[in-house]
């Protein structure tokens, strides 16, 4: 943020209400909550994936953990693994991460083939860009693209003011 000009907003700002726009459309006090075929609905459904796998690998590592602690987990084989007491539930997680894994694959694909119509939807993508950079730095760029894209010319409904400057100030 610029001191000289109070009325720029820093990066970590733009970051945080674009990861929040998503979320307040779908309030319960909005007129209607997207359909789960909208643009809007199908990224709260890959993100609602992506979270549930996080919440899985975390479990995971949890039960790793308690291996390395109680046995000699490193040095053991597939097999003598396999009869660990948290095995079962470890198997079961990665059959479950690799559902999700699937399931947020397709997704990203139906995703991409849709175009923003209002910067809800421009958030929804900058979201889903956001959490796949966050693990694999890379392959947002079509969302990305397109989130810019529509950003470089939308105006604001309410004041008619371009969402992005046709300029911006040099430094």
């Amino acid at each position: 943020m610029s001191k000289a000009d109070p009325s720029s907003i820093s990066r970590r700002t733009l970051l945080g209400a674009t990861s929040a726009a998503p979320l307040v459309c779908s309030l319960p006090n909005t007129a209607a909550s997207p359909s789960a075929k909208s643009l809007i609905g199908q990224c709260a459904r890959w993100l609602s994936y992506d979270f549930a796998s996080d919440g899985l690998a975390r479990r995971w590592a949890a039960l790793e953990t308690l291996a390395v602690a109680g046995y000699d987990y490193f040095r053991m084989s597939d097999y003598q693994r396999g009869s660990l007491p948290m095995a079962p539930e470890m198997a079961a997680i990665e059959v479950e991460i690799d559902e999700l894994w699937e399931k947020r694959k397709r997704g990203f694909k139906a995703i991409t083939k849709l175009d923003p119509r209002n910067i809800h939807e421009v958030a929804s993508l900058l979201v889903i860009a956001a959490r796949m950079d966050f693990h694999d730095p890379g392959p947002t760029a079509p969302l990305v693209n397109k989130a810019i894209a529509f950003l470089a010319t939308a105006k604001c409904p309410g004041c008619g003011e371009p969402y992005v400057p046709p300029s911006l100030p040099t430094a």
